[in-house]
């Protein structure tokens, strides 16, 4: 089994550059404050960053026509300036390293090359944002970014009231294999300093389906007790992942749930936990006696009300 990291200090951020995808709407800006607070926490450097589409993908069939150059110009300007002010209106009264940037091209594809280019160790992003100065892309890019990047994302809902910019209560899914512990790491790393902060460690053991052939729908023999022995198995792998959390002092308790739909399991658990925060892995390890965290990650996305982070598992 992978040891886990250690402790991390203050001089060793475990997010040493985080960045925050803007499109120029309030509801995107949302992300700023929780991006300050865990820059401000850790040193880390604040990246501020938005794209500029090109007026082709904007308009097709544009190119047909003569396309003055200095609309591209003054859309440029107006985005330089709205990330200048941003920018000022978060370094200033918290004295953080802070640097923006207008990228251009296909916002996913822009935000993705960027954030390999300056080497981000997290991605922190409202689901989606309304108008604003690039053209409302932010709304589509979440889904695609994720397929793209190597690095944690950090999603947050956003909504009417201020968000959450500590967590305390975070609940991190895992599925039984080594792998899914990639997730364990940046999910502690976003926890408030504060020493109330609770972790909850869960794993859905879902039963195996039926084997669907061209001719027939074959069921699944189990073994006696699989059910049990299944659930047993996976309290054990939970116990050891949480020893090695709480031999860092961390407050960790561990759940097994044995139902149908993992994704739809978790986002109850975290409503029932009163989580203020959900991570989970983008890939798991494969076959019917784990749950596959690719496709679970889409439905706690989609149900969570609460801030997801999601984590890219690879698969060795």
């Amino acid at each position: 089994m992978r040891p886990l990291a250690p402790v991390r200090t203050m001089n060793t951020p475990a997010f040493p550059t985080v960045l925050v995808p803007l499109d120029g709407s309030g509801f995107a800006e949302q992300a700023l404050p929780v991006a300050a607070a865990l820059a401000r926490r850790t040193g880390a450097t604040l990246h501020l960053a938005t794209v500029q589409v090109p007026m082709a993908v904007l308009a097709p069939g544009a190119e047909e026509f003569a396309v003055d150059a200095n609309v591209d110009r003054e859309l440029r300007e107006q985005l330089q300036g709205y990330l200048a002010s941003t920018a000022r209106a978060i370094s200033t009264p918290h004295g953080l390293e802070l640097t923006s940037t207008v990228l251009d091209g296909l916002p996913a594809d822009a935000l993705a090359h960027y954030a390999r280019a300056k080497h981000v160790a997290l991605i922190v992003m409202t689901t989606h944002g309304h108008g604003g100065l690039s053209r409302l892309w932010l709304g589509s890019v979440a889904d695609r970014l994720l397929r793209r990047v190597t690095v944690p994302v950090l999603l947050l809902r956003p909504g009417e009231e201020p968000p959450q910019t500590e967590f305390r209560r975070i609940l991190v899914a895992l599925d039984g294999s080594s792998e899914s512990e990639a997730v364990v790491e940046p999910a502690v790393a976003l926890g408030s300093p504060a020493r109330d902060v609770h972790h909850t460690l869960i794993q859905v053991v879902e039963p195996p389906v039926a084997l669907i052939t061209r001719m027939a729908m074959q069921p699944v023999h189990l073994r006696p007790h699989w059910r049990e022995h299944q659930e047993n198995r996976a309290r054990s792998y939970l116990e050891r992942v949480a020893n090695r959390l709480r031999a860092r002092g961390l407050a960790v308790t561990t759940q097994v749930l044995s139902a149908r739909g993992p994704g739809e399991q978790i986002v109850k658990c975290a409503h029932a936990a009163g989580a203020d925060l959900v991570a989970v892995g983008t890939h798991g390890s494969r076959g019917l006696e784990r749950m596959l965290l690719g496709s679970v990650a889409d439905k706690v996305l989609r149900g969570a009300t609460q801030p997801v982070l999601v984590v890219p598992v690879r698969i060795e």
